[in-house]
């Protein structure tokens, strides 16, 4: 895990110092080594430095016009011979890696009989070499989380590539004279040829829904995510870019009746890859923890580590793991007593961290510049704050649950696109059933009536009609300027008149496009910003997401169950207190009461700069009328606004 800079130009010369500057800028990344990539794709003359950079100063006064950049958080193989930028023997190719390729000790097999030798133990050596044998072609063989560049001085091309479901980030800026790369946007705008402007219709998206509805733009102007299962070239000669896609998520669309045979070798053989996707996520030379929230998801990952100890001894977990959740004494939202049975079960070392109204105060500025751009809610600083109590007891990995909502149906907005699948095919016999045992579920029979009754009504009324009952209302629309409102409003209906009628294609959306990708963004700047790598089994293991996507929708909600392929896979691992739990709470906070207790300091922040974008003097004016009508539990809207003025304060935009 690492971080990765950059910046290309046509013919001009790249100030060395700006380079360094952007490097330094995500160091937090990377704090155990720094290395460097000078290239002058006309002569072909090479540079490679490492952190000792005495005499750099120098390096900006000859041409050269690609600068590459590096840091290090040392993970497997932590001695210098796993130092980046990292070249072959011939010294033609150079990776820079972002990232870890779990199944390399695999892959470095396949190489070994084909002639290569390694000089380390390190993934980023199979990784490159993997790529001189099968160029792009070597993505498809990849299990992990990556975002990496590699420099090709015969051919001169630059190419690059970002995992399958965006884990890890990567950030550029193109125009005909520049690309300009980054794995966090803080870094990336240290380069001059990126000017500080916000992207208004993202600010909009942000400001109504709390989501970018973009899939690459961002809140600064001109600044792209490459997409994940994504894959680019540049060529150096006539600075042509290029993207391609190298992986599609598929999902099974066809619907049967549930069969129990079946049912019980899906779970058998689910239980199995997520055995192997846990396992493969141990592999490291420093020590190795678990977030655990208390939830399915985390207890699972906790109760298999737990499994695996018991047959072997795991040298970077040690004979205790390792586990730290967030506590919120006295709050209807409180998990402690969930994780407690897992702790206890497992016997892990628990760490607690207990968040507050105070400490969301002091952190806020930091916080919101480490995400880079505005957040959905305060779970945000809930997870920050175990980041840094991970990081304060000496663990540089953790694995986590993230993905297994949106992999094995933990939200209850799934309930409705299940129940439509079955109406749409005829299965009322089924739907019936499911009815019936509505009370394992965590939706009552009101909310399934009235899904119902909402998707019949999407499906038979005029796209007019519809539009005027079912496009989105945003509640605090009075708080934003009028003008800036009216011109953008159309965006609300950017998806929202859409009705999904499958369960896979609802996970598929919330896995691909939605929920996952930025759930993942915040773990991995939370994570990094305290030097720690976030591993997530059930949000990037490819054996096992296509596995649980090619499962047809009736296995995954049965009987009222949610989850029910992983609650069953993990029959006998975790307690039945945990796999039986029917509420879902997420990584809530109590954000209404944090935000009511400071909110006399964050009403500083609405400044008349915010002008453009919201009725400030309302704002101001109504401070307390506004807090009185936000919800009392879940998540506030007044928070958006909030975030935004706070990140735009920050970030000088």
């Amino acid at each position: 895990m690492c971080g990765i800079c950059g910046i290309v130009t046509s013919s001009e010369n790249v100030d060395f110092n700006i380079v360094k500057s952007m490097n330094d800028t995500i160091a937090h990344r990377g704090p155990d080594d720094e290395g460097y990539l000078i290239y002058n794709s006309e002569t072909q003359e090479v540079l490679d430095i490492k952190r000792d950079l005495a005499g750099s100063e120098k390096l900006s006064q000859k041409n050269y016009n690609l600068l590459i950049g590096h840091r290090r958080l040392s993970i497997l193989d932590v001695s210098d011979q796993g130092h980046q930028p990292f070249k072959d023997p011939s010294g033609r190719y150079f990776l820079i890696l972002n990232g870890e390729i779990y199944n390399y000790i695999e892959l470095k097999k396949i190489l070994v009989e084909k002639g290569y030798k390694f000089i380390s133990t390190s993934d980023t050596e199979v990784l490159l070499y993997l790529y001189l044998e099968y160029k792009e072609k070597c993505l498809e063989m990849l299990n992990g989380m990556w975002a990496f560049v590699i420099l090709d001085t015969v051919s001169n091309t630059l190419f690059g590539s970002r995992d399958r479901f965006g884990v890890k980030p990567f950030y550029y800026y193109l125009d005909n004279k520049s690309f300009i790369f980054s794995s966090e946007i803080k870094g990336l705008i240290k380069a001059p040829q990126i000017s500080r402007e916000i992207n208004k219709e993202a600010a909009f998206d942000y400001l109504t829904n709390g989501r970018l509805s973009d899939n690459v733009s961002t809140l600064f102007k001109n600044v792209i995510e490459l997409e994940p299962s994504s894959y680019f070239s540049l060529d150096l000669k006539n600075f042509k870019f290029n993207t391609g896609s190298y992986y599609s998520l598929k999902f099974n669309s066809s619907w049967e009746k549930f069969d129990k045979i079946k049912s019980e070798n899906y779970v058998s053989e689910i239980r199995e890859k997520i055995f192997n996707a846990v396992n493969l996520r141990l592999r490291s030379d420093v020590k190795v923890g678990s977030c655990l929230s208390g939830g399915v998801d985390s207890s699972s990952i906790v109760c298999v580590i737990d499994e695996l100890l018991k047959k072997n001894k795991i040298s970077q977990v040690g004979d205790i793991q390792k586990v730290f959740t967030s506590c919120y004494p006295d709050s209807t939202i409180d998990e402690t007593g969930w994780a407690a049975l897992v702790a206890d079960s497992t016997a892990s070392e628990w760490f607690k961290t207990f968040p507050t109204s105070a400490g969301l105060m002091e952190d806020l500025e930091k916080l919101v510049y480490v995400q880079d751009v505005p957040f959905g809610s305060t779970t945000i600083y809930s997870q920050y704050k175990v980041m840094q109590l991970a990081s304060e007891n000496g663990v540089k990995v953790l694995l986590d649950g993230q993905g297994g909502d949106e992999l094995f149906t933990g939200y209850t907005y799934f309930m409705r696109p299940f129940y439509n699948e079955m109406l749409k095919n005829f299965e009322f016999s089924s739907l019936i059933n499911e009815y019936k045992s509505i009370e394992n579920s965590p939706i009552s029979k009101r909310d399934v009536i009235k899904a119902l009754t909402m998707t019949t009504a999407k499906l038979v009324m005029p796209a007019t009609i519809k539009r005027k009952l079912f496009s989105m209302k945003v509640r605090e629309n009075y708080l934003l300027n009028k003008n800036f409102y009216k011109k953008y409003e159309p965006r609300l209906d950017l998806g929202k008149l859409i009705e999904i009628t499958d369960l896979n294609h609802a996970l598929h959306d919330q896995f691909t496009k939605t929920s996952l990708k930025e759930l993942l963004k915040y773990e991995d700047r939370n994570s990094m910003n305290f030097s720690i790598e976030a591993r997530t089994p059930f949000a990037d293991d490819s054996d096992l997401v296509d596995y649980v996507f090619s499962i047809p929708s009736s296995y995954k909600i049965h009987n009222g169950w949610t989850k029910y392929l992983l609650r069953e896979s993990m029959k006998g691992i975790i307690p039945d207190a945990i796999r039986n739990r029917t509420d879902k709470l997420g990584f809530a906070t109590p954000e209404y009461n944090w935000l009511s207790s400071i909110k006399d300091n964050l009403k500083d922040y609405f400044t008349d700069d915010l002008d453009e974008y919201m009725e400030t003097s309302k704002i101001v004016n109504n401070w307390n009328s506004i807090f009185d009508g936000q919800s009392k539990t879940g998540f506030t809207n007044i928070w958006r606004f909030i975030n935004f003025a706070v990140w735009k304060k920050v970030y000088q935009m």
